[in-house]
């Protein structure tokens, strides 16, 4: 995750308070928290993600504004996926990093798939079906950057 990408998220805070929307940031999350929540999962998170964390902690935003509303921060990854393990039988080196505008479309890393940078590509698991849909984002950064990025513009329109 760049620093273009933690400035695109603050003017996307900004932009929704000035719009009387909400852009909830949960708060950075503390290195041995991350490493406890690896530890639940039996995964190891990649860079991108575990910045995210250490930035923000999670994110929310307006379900009407994005592809993923919710960006899953440290306290809800572990609870969320180990509750899909269970009631949809998600695989075990899939993890929820983010929630769907659509209810109960799941964006999850694929940790099975690692790149030579440590990343994991970012598939849709849609849980009405329980069945994975497709990739969406070759990692969590390019997933956060892009959302944000559709968001930034879309706030910039004019309203008609």
């Amino acid at each position: 995750m760049t620093s273009e990408t933690i400035e695109l998220v603050e003017r996307v805070r900004r932009r929704l308070s000035e719009h009387e929307n909400t852009c909830q940031i949960a708060g950075p999350v503390s290195e041995s928290a991350i490493t406890a929540a690896e530890e639940a999962l039996g995964v190891t998170f990649p860079p991108s993600y575990r910045t995210f964390l250490r930035t923000f902690g999670g994110i929310a935003i307006p379900p009407h504004l994005g592809i993923v509303h919710d960006f899953v921060g440290s306290s809800d990854v572990v609870t969320r996926t180990l509750e899909a393990r269970v009631e949809r039988k998600l695989a075990d080196h899939l993890v929820v990093v983010g929630l769907g505008a659509q209810s109960q479309e799941w964006f999850c890393l694929d940790v099975s798939r690692e790149t030579s940078e440590g990343e994991y590509p970012v598939l849709m698991f849609d849980a009405r079906d329980n069945a994975l849909d497709q990739q969406f984002y070759t990692d969590f950064g390019q997933m956060l950057e892009e959302v944000m990025g559709f968001v930034a513009d879309s706030l910039e329109q004019p309203v008609d």
